[in-house]
C-alpha cells in the first residue's frame, strides 16, 4: 500500500472516481451490476478481504481508495498536506488496509480518511469494477459494481453484499447467477 502523493496521479485517479459516481447515479450507462452493502463495512477486515477477492477476479494488480467528500484538495490537501488517496495492491494484508484508513496525516492532527469522509470510491485502473459509498444511517450506502458473471461468487463468499438486480445488465437472472 502507498499514499498517492503526485498531483498528476491524483488528478487521474480522481477523474476515474468521479466517472464511477456518474455510473452509480445512472448518468453513464454500464453493463455492470450493483451489489448493495452497509457503507460502515468498508472499515472492516472482512471488507478488505472482499476487496482482495474482487481484485483476484478482475486480475487487477491494485486499486485506489479515493475520498470525494470532504473535498480532497480544498479540505484534505490544504489542511493535512496530502491527498486522501491510497493504493491497495493485490496481496496486501487486510490489516494494512485498516491501518491506512486510520492513519492520521500528522501526529495528533487528524486526517484519517476512514474517519473524515462522507463519500468515497474504490477503483482499479481497469475500471472493470468499483465501489461507491456514501455515509448513510441505513445499511445500503455502499455500492459494489461488478460484471454480472461475478455476482454469484461474490455474494456466496461475502453475504453482506446484496444482489438487488439493479442496472440494465442485471434486470433478469443470468446463466451464471444460478437463478
Amino acid at each position: 500500500m502507498r499514499w498517492v502523493a503526485q498531483e498528476a496521479e491524483f488528478k487521474r485517479v480522481f477523474l476515474e472516481a468521479r466517472t464511477c459516481v456518474y455510473i452509480d447515479s445512472g448518468r453513464i450507462p454500464t453493463s455492470l451490476c450493483r451489489l448493495v452493502f452497509d457503507d460502515a463495512a468498508t472499515c472492516t477486515l472482512r471488507f478488505a478481504e472482499a476487496l482482495q477477492f474482487v481484485m483476484a477476479l478482475s486480475g487487477d494488480g491494485a486499486c485506489n481508495y479515493v475520498v470525494l467528500d470532504p473535498d480532497p484538495v480544498d479540505f484534505f490537501h490544504r489542511v493535512y498536506g496530502r491527498y486522501p488517496v491510497f493504493e491497495v495492491a493485490r496481496g496486501d494484508a487486510p490489516e494494512r488496509f485498516l491501518e491506512y484508513l486510520n492513519e492520521e496525516a500528522a501526529s495528533g492532527t487528524g486526517g484519517a480518511v476512514g474517519v473524515e469522509c462522507w463519500a468515497w470510491v474504490i477503483v482499479p485502473s481497469s475500471v472493470n469494477w468499483f465501489v461507491h459509498a456514501l455515509r448513510d444511517s441505513a445499511d445500503s450506502g455502499g455500492h459494489l459494481w461488478v460484471p454480472r458473471g461475478w455476482v454469484a461468487a461474490i455474494t456466496a463468499r461475502f453475504p453482506a453484499f446484496r444482489d438487488e438486480r439493479w442496472g440494465p445488465a442485471c434486470a433478469t437472472p443470468g446463466p451464471t447467477d444460478g437463478a
